[in-house]
């Protein structure tokens, strides 16, 4: 090739070139930029679920402070976890075959 063929093929090839890579960094970007929404958008399906879970688990707990009010629950707590009864109860323990 002589110096005029290698100029001519200079000149047409740098700005191909150009494009190329212009086109390569756009391409990257997009593709950082879909795979990154994706994630987000994972993450952001996650917390919605984790969101739906504490509602639910607000939820009962109202239900159990509500309960808590009641003379019903109070004897009942009373009764299992701190082992308390009314003077005029007679307790009785069953014994179960082992």
């Amino acid at each position: 090739m002589n110096e005029r063929t290698r100029k001519i093929v200079q000149q047409r090839l740098l700005p191909i070139l150009i494009i190329v890579c212009i086109v390569g960094f756009i391409i990257s970007l997009f593709v950082g930029n879909a795979l990154k929404i994706t994630e987000l958008e994972n993450q952001k399906t996650q917390l919605a679920q984790q969101i739906e879970n504490e509602k639910v688990r607000s939820n009962q707990l109202d239900v159990q402070v509500k309960q808590m009010d009641s003379k019903f629950y109070v004897e009942f707590f009373a009764r299992k976890y701190l082992g308390l009864y009314y003077p005029n109860e007679t307790i009785v323990l069953v014994e179960t075959a082992k």
